[in-house]
Order: structure tokens, then sequence, then C-alpha cells
């Protein structure tokens, strides 16, 4: 009997040493999510006309590639400095590498940390590529905490003075060493690792040097949304107003529109363009009427179903024309609108809501849009098509603890949430909030019930640009029908729900705060968790798991 244990006990270290290189592999391995960035082709990215599309990154060479005693290297099997540049430059489209190479004697760290400041605004981020290889300048940490977005390379096999929990934290609680250090926090630098020796299975080092392309692509889209603006058309006093819906006793601050877009413009650099609702009144008069006919024909023919009068759906198209134009007009790559009229009066008849026009029409484009005026919810939107080339859904956020859900309910939803040609089903109906819905008269005007496929995993999130802080959770999609009363669930509330299978509602619930977070959120499909936490610390933002 003893040496059955024994002979298990050895059968089971052997199996583990045996998985022990498969499971680092798989530690090593992209999530979805990361792997839809890592395929993004960038340069497909809608910004304005006007935007800076190259990504330019300061890339410091802070060493060979290799240090210490041993062997030399084999030529044939080690990547140089000058072919990783190579290979970066191929696999990275759209980015210049600004190159400095401290190995050739040219540069010091003194002067690059002097270049650094003088050109930090014409940065988008920093590679520093041997960082802590052993001596001379790749051990001056500062190089790191310049307050550029930067990844930090360490080359395996080199001595590892690689400074891991400072690159982290921004400090260490109990140095031996004195001196005087001033490091940003927190911190904005992912790390990554590069087998330049090839002295690891090919597949690993692999897995390392695209773990560092896909790091650099987060560049790009940071990139990208520094240089967005954002058209805003509403009729409503302050930004978000609608949004913050909290306790009755307090308001919003009467300097918000200010503070916000000070705020917006300083951490992730996009231009709120406002335009009144009467440049969108005299747009709409000006929209063709025999193309409104065209797009409104088209959004039929992809539907399931319409219920909604042609003579609305028409009118809807129309408005979506009159906002394109105006997007044209002032260049800029994404659209917010708070507009609920179509003429300067308040007859019932001229009642109308946007969504159709945005999610059929905007998204299906790559021009990120929302029906209304939450820039928290648009930058979000931007960010996760940025990543993935998916468009997101905004919608009121609904905590059901009790059925293991959240729903977000709106009358609309991207009828592409792939981000591609596949077109999921939608009903073009009446719009739930129009006083004469369930009609085809004047004023009843259209809404969005989309389905999006059960089962796919999905991210519930939402920037907040006050706080430079991201609210997430995941779940799994899931049939509205297969969790409430089937006959019933359709006719309440906002023609979209969508239903999200989540692992711990109540902790989800307890992060719920109007005051502070608004009522609504936006949902990507796919686990974007990982991607979210990476990319948050490049934006020096932190991340708020409402679900952990």
């Amino acid at each position: 009997m003893r040496g059955n244990v024994i002979a298990v006990t050895l059968l089971v270290g052997f199996l583990t040493a045996f998985a022990g290189t498969d499971m680092a592999f798989a530690e090593r391995e992209l999530t979805a999510a990361q792997k839809l960035v890592l395929a993004r082709d960038m340069q497909e990215c809608r910004l304005p006309k006007g935007a800076q599309r190259e990504t330019i990154v300061y890339t410091v060479f802070l060493s060979r590639g290799y240090a210490g005693p041993g062997s030399g290297v084999e030529e044939e099997l080690f990547t140089s400095n000058q072919e990783l540049l190579r290979k970066l430059e191929a696999e990275c489209p759209g980015v210049k590498f600004v190159v400095r190479d401290v190995t050739t004697g040219k540069v010091s760290a003194e002067s690059i940390r002097d270049e650094l400041g003088q050109r930090k605004k014409e940065l988008d981020g920093v590679i520093l590529i041997g960082i802590g290889s052993g001596g001379g300048p790749s051990r001056d940490y500062s190089l790191a905490f310049s307050g550029l977005p930067t990844l930090a390379v360490y080359n395996l096999f080199e001595f590892m003075n690689f400074p891991y929990k400072l690159l982290e934290r921004g400090t260490v609680e109990e140095p031996v060493l004195v001196g005087e250090t001033d490091y940003q926090k927190p911190p904005r630098i992912l790390t990554a690792e590069l087998d330049r020796r090839s002295l690891c299975k090919p597949e690993i080092t692999a897995a390392m040097f695209r773990d560092l392309v896909y790091k650099i692509k987060l560049l790009q889209a940071i990139k990208h949304l520094k240089e967005s603006r954002i058209l805003v058309v509403t009729p409503l006093e302050f930004i978000a107003q609608v949004d913050y819906q909290g306790d009755i006793n307090r308001r919003m601050p009467e300097n918000y529109n200010e503070m916000y877009s000070r705020a917006l413009e300083a951490s992730l650099g996009i231009e709120l363009v406002m335009v009144s609702p009467e440049e969108f009144f005299e747009a709409y008069d000006k929209a063709d009427e025999q193309r409104a006919e065209e797009v409104s024909q088209e959004w039929i023919e992809n539907a399931r179903r319409v219920d909604a009068g042609r003579s609305e759906i028409t009118r809807t198209a129309r408005a979506y024309l009159a906002f394109e134009a105006l997007r044209e007009k002032y260049d800029c790559n994404a659209v917010s609108t708070f507009m609920r009229r179509l003429k300067p009066n308040r007859r019932r008849e001229d009642q109308f809501w946007p969504g159709l026009g945005l999610e059929c029409g905007f998204k299906m484009e790559g021009i990120q849009a929302v029906c209304q005026n939450y820039p928290n919810i648009l930058v979000t939107e931007l960010l996760g098509y940025f990543l993935t080339g998916r468009p997101s859904m905004l919608g009121d956020l609904i905590v059901d603890p009790a059925n293991g859900t959240t729903i977000l309910t709106h009358c609309g939803a991207p009828v592409n949430p792939y981000g591609d040609d596949r077109i999921v089903p939608y009903d073009i109906k009446t719009h739930a909030q129009s006083p004469v819905r369930n009609t085809q008269k004047p004023g009843s005007s259209t809404g969005l019930q989309v389905e999006w496929p059960a089962g796919e995993p999905m991210t519930v999130w939402k920037m907040y640009v006050l706080h430079k802080k991201i609210g997430l959770y995941t779940g799994q999609v899931e049939n509205a029908r297969s969790v409430y009363d089937q006959d019933r669930i359709d006719a309440i509330l906002c023609r979209t729900k969508l239903v999200t299978r989540v692992d711990n509602p109540g902790k989800i619930q307890s992060y719920f705060s109007p005051d502070e977070y608004g009522i609504h959120r936006a949902a990507t499909l796919g686990d974007l968790r990982e991607v979210i936490k990476d990319v948050s610390v490049l934006l020096g933002y932190s991340v708020m798991e409402e679900d952990r």
C-alpha cells in the first residue's frame, strides 16, 4: 500500500513537472480579447481628417540584449537591437520608432532624460529595452518615469536589476539604498520580456514578442483617443446631467462643463466640439430627402421586423444625415447628442429619437455615437472601438441579484456588435418614450429592439474622466426571455434589454452609486478585463473591478 502511495506521488510530481512548461506558456498566451487587439489594424480606425495618425514612440536600447559572464552570443540565434527594431516596425504599421541606443556611446541617460522632457508633448509613448540590465545608464530607473505611457522590457538572461515592484507601484517601502528619487505615482508603466538569445522553446520566444507588440498596439489606441474630437449637440445646460440622477438634494456643479472638458483634454487629449440645436435644425432642413428615403429603405431591408411608420424611419434617417453633415463640418469622429426635436418648437409631431440612425448609420461606419449626451460613455465606446474594432451599447443599468443577472436597457444597440459584416437580428419599433408609441402617428419616432447572441462573453464598463478611473465587470449574454416572462418582457421599459449572467451580482450592486458614477453603462462583446486593466495603467487610470 505504501509503495502505491509513493508511486502515485512520484507520478503526480512527474506530470506536474512535465506540465510546467505548458502552464508557463499558457500564462504567456494572450487572452481572446488581447488577441483581438493584436490583430487590430490600427490604421483602419476612424479619426478626424486632420488627425495625426502616426504614433510616435521614443525607443531606447539600454543594452545590447545580453550582458554578463559566460559564452558570447551565437549570431544566428541572437536578435540584435537593429533586427529587433526591424521586426517591431514590420509588426506595428503606423508607429514611428524614434530610436536612441546608448550602446553606441553617442547618447547618455542624461541626454535621454533631457530629450524626453523637451519632446514630451510630441511623443505618444516610451519603450525602454534593457532597463536594469546590469550597469551604467540601464539602472537609471528615472527614465521610466517621464509621465508618458511606458513599456519597460527585460531581456531574459541579462542580470535582473529590473525593478518590477517600483515600476508597478511607483515606490519601494523599505529601501536600503539612500538617495534622491522622485518617481511618478501612479506609474504609467507596463513590463514585457524578450528572449533575445533564443534560449526558450520557439513558441515561448514568439509569445514574448507578441506580448510586446500587443502592448505597442495599446499605445496606438491611446494615441487615437488623443486625436479624437466629439461633436456635442444638446439643448440641455449640463453635460451628462441626465446620467447623474442621484440624490435630489444634490445638483450639478455650476462649472461642470468647463471642469469636465478640461479634465477630458488633460488626461485623454479628447476635444468636445459644442454645436447649438439651431445648427442641427438648419442641417435637418437642408438634408436630402431622397437620400434619407434610400437610407431608411436599407435599414428596413436588414431588419427582422418593422413596426414603426415608414415616414418616422425616414425622418430619423434625415436627422442622421444632418448629424453627419455637422460631423463632417467640424471634423469629428464621434457624436454625442440629446436632441429630441426636429424643429425649434415643442409640437408632439416634431419629436424624434436619434438612436436608429446612430446604431444603423454611424456605428456601421466606425463612427461611435450616443443618443444621450454622456461623454464618459462615448469615451468608453471610443476606446473599445480603437482596441477591438467593436462598437458598444449605451444603456441604463439594472442589477438583479435574485436572478444572477444585470440588465442594460435602451431603445437601441449596435446591430454589428462584432464590428464586422455580421448583423444580428433587430426590429424597428416606435420609441418607448414617445407619448404615441405603438402607433404610426407623427412623433411616434423609432426605437431598436436588438438581439445580441446568447452565450457570448461580455464586458460592462465605463470610464470616469473626473475620477481617472474605469469601472468594469464581465459576464455572459443571456436571452432576456429565458430569464423573465417571455410574453411581457418586451413591453416594459426600453425596447432592447441586454441581459448579462454574472458571478457576483451583489458585489456589482454594492458599487452602484448614481451620485458618483451615474446610472448608465456601456457594454462590449468579449471579456475585455485584462485589456482594460493593461490600457488603464498606460492611461494613468485606476480600475474598479465591480464583480471582485
